[in-house]
């Protein structure tokens, strides 16, 4: 089975914004899955490797040794 989709049957899904060039995609986006969670945006199977700053919720991650002290005070 051919694993390329002809825009009509994927346009209803993919918005492109003409003056910014922005694409949007109404579902989730799904990389090393078929099937992504539908509850996320983004559903990453597999390991990710990122050139740049991570943000969660706007705010970097707690570094390895703020967890690795907040799960000493908890105990």
């Amino acid at each position: 089975m051919a694993k390329n989709r002809e825009l009509s049957q994927v346009g209803s899904l993919v918005t492109v914004n003409d003056s910014s060039g922005a694409v949007g995609i109404a579902n989730s986006v799904g990389i090393n899955t078929t099937a992504p969670t539908g509850s996320f945006a983004l559903d990453v199977h597999g390991s990710a490797n990122i050139t740049g700053t991570l943000n969660i919720a706007g705010a970097p991650p707690a570094s390895q040794g703020d967890a690795t002290a907040l799960a000493i005070a908890l105990g």
